[in-house]
């Protein structure tokens, strides 16, 4: 790993160390950057909200180390995209963005991943594989080779190392130095009655805190409040549990002495965070709704608003909307975007239309017209210029845009069929039913073999098609193409807007047969 890192770190740019926790990333970038760059201005924005401000105010006078410990942290809208590190890239020749990330979180943007997202929720994803495919990616493997043993054996008394090296062969080096499988099972032990388990419900808590999207400290009454539901659901009073004071000593104290790591990190004035190592423990329980109320009514709004689309991809539609109204009206085009396929805009199409005119024109000024997210933008005007009953407006967008997306993306490409789709639609939609519903039929027999019967985007577009015939007045072709959707999303929740729709659409179509 070391030779790749330095090569990495030599020829500049955007550096990327991915890892499993604990498996020492942040350490080998600090060393690397120390060794090769000790001269160097360096810089650790905060938050994701930092960049801006880095951009903004940051005058590098010797070139400059960005530090992004975390990177998902810092991804998504108000933070690191495409734009920003080009901005940040081009500012100064000789400047290093050298950043970390977990395994599980790099993870969630490889493109089989892509097929799980739906609707507008997509762009959130794609914008954050975009920055990561511009790195120069170097893998930490959590567990050394014994030729790296070897040499660290004969290079160090430091008896923490010499206790790591002698240790369980199944953990790696730095997980054992973090005490990281000594942390899980304290955590596991800790719910027996008389134990501690007030103190595991806290980092309960907490970890879910961090599941959910949020990566700052939990203040210190949120985790108070949160915590009581964990401990509830696990027995109670039966339980036996400690007072809040002396749950919070024992989950801050280290589990082995000489200074490694606690269960949780923090304290009463600055909030609390739990450690790394045990948000990503396999088969952990669905996050409860309190948890991610809490976190969205806390976290920034850019932050927020990420939390609120990985509710929305876990099913909770109806918790998540007030935070998409509010990133809506602070100039979200995809939240608003979002509200539409939830059918609740916060504002008449012609608003959003504006917006996303005003947006458009913005990346291509930025980011040139052959950029991917500009593509992206451009498809928002069209769809927007679609619900204002632009009919012909959206058919001429739509076919420039396709244009110029398939020489550029393909023709399987998620955005081109969506392209596609929205095409078929503004020409049924115009009237047009003859020479619409075939390519309406058409666009999602592509959508369909390309992504799959069960895929959320395709199913959501058998829907529309299904709207778009009662509004045409062709119930008895809604009706068929509804009984054929409906076995399709017996996997879907109760709640999910499609199944209300479907819902709504049946109940509609039973009242006006004769």
């Amino acid at each position: 790993m070391e030779p790749h890192l330095h090569a990495a770190l030599r020829r500049g740019g955007f550096v990327l160390l991915v890892g499993e926790s604990t498996a020492g990333k942040t350490r080998a970038a600090f060393e690397a950057i120390q060794l090769l760059r000790p001269d160097r201005d360096f810089v650790a924005p905060s938050a994701r909200q930092a960049i801006d401000v880095l951009l903004d105010g940051w005058e590098a006078t010797n070139g400059c180390v960005v530090w992004l410990d975390d990177l998902e942290r810092f991804l998504g809208p108000g933070g690191l995209t495409t734009s920003t590190l080009h901005r940040l890239l081009l500012s100064d020749p000789q400047i290093i963005i050298l950043a970390t990330m977990r395994s599980h979180e790099y993870d969630r943007y490889r493109d089989r991943v892509e097929i799980e997202l739906s609707g507008p929720a997509q762009e959130i994803w794609r914008q954050g594989r975009a920055v990561l495919r511009q790195a120069q990616i170097v893998h930490v493997e959590r567990r050394w080779t014994e030729t790296e043993r070897e040499r660290a054996r004969a290079l160090t008394t430091d008896p923490r190392l010499i206790r790591a090296l002698a240790g369980d062969k199944r953990f790696g080096v730095a997980e054992l130095l973090a005490a990281g499988p000594e942390l899980v099972e304290s955590w596991q032990h800790a719910w027996v009655p008389g134990n501690h388990p007030r103190g595991a419900a806290l980092v309960a808590a907490a970890v879910d805190a961090r599941r959910a999207g949020y990566h700052g400290p939990l203040p210190a009454e949120a985790l108070q409040q949160l915590h009581e539901g964990y401990l509830s659901r696990r027995g109670g009073v039966e339980l036996r549990p400690e007072t809040f004071p002396e749950a919070l000593t024992w989950a801050l104290t280290p589990t082995v002495p000489a200074g490694a790591n606690s269960l949780l990190l923090g304290d009463v004035e600055h909030g609390f965070l739990a450690f790394d190592y045990l948000i990503d423990l396999p088969a952990q329980d669905a996050i409860p709704e309190p948890v991610w109320v809490a976190v969205m009514n806390i976290a920034s709004l850019h932050e927020a608003y990420t939390i609120a689309c990985n509710v929305y991809l876990a099913g909770d539609f109806t918790i998540a909307l007030p935070t998409f109204r509010r990133a809506a009206e602070a100039g979200f085009g995809q939240a608003e975007a979002i509200l539409w396929e939830l059918d609740a805009p916060m504002r008449p199409a012609q608003e959003g239309l504006i917006a996303a005119k005003q947006r458009a024109r913005d990346l291509r000024g930025e980011l040139g017209a052959d950029c991917e997210e500009t593509l992206m933008a451009e498809s928002m005007v069209a769809s927007f210029s679609l619900h204002c009953g632009h009919h012909i407006e959206a058919i001429l967008l739509y076919r420039q845009l396709l244009s110029r997306a398939i020489p550029m993306l393909g023709e399987n490409h998620r955005l081109v069929l969506g392209m596609e789709f929205g095409l078929a639609s503004s020409v049924f939609a115009s009237g047009s039913f003859d020479e619409g519903l075939p390519l309406l039929e058409a666009a999602v027999q592509k959508s369909t073999n390309t992504l799959g019967t069960k895929d959320p985007t395709v199913l959501d577009r058998r829907k529309c098609v299904i709207q778009l015939l009662i509004a045409a007045g062709r119930n008895g072709d809604a009706l068929e193409q509804l009984a054929a959707l409906e076995p399709d999303c017996t996997s879907l929740p109760a709640a999910h807007p499609i199944i209300v729709n479907l819902r709504r659409m049946a109940t509609l179509l039973t009242d006006v047969q004769p």
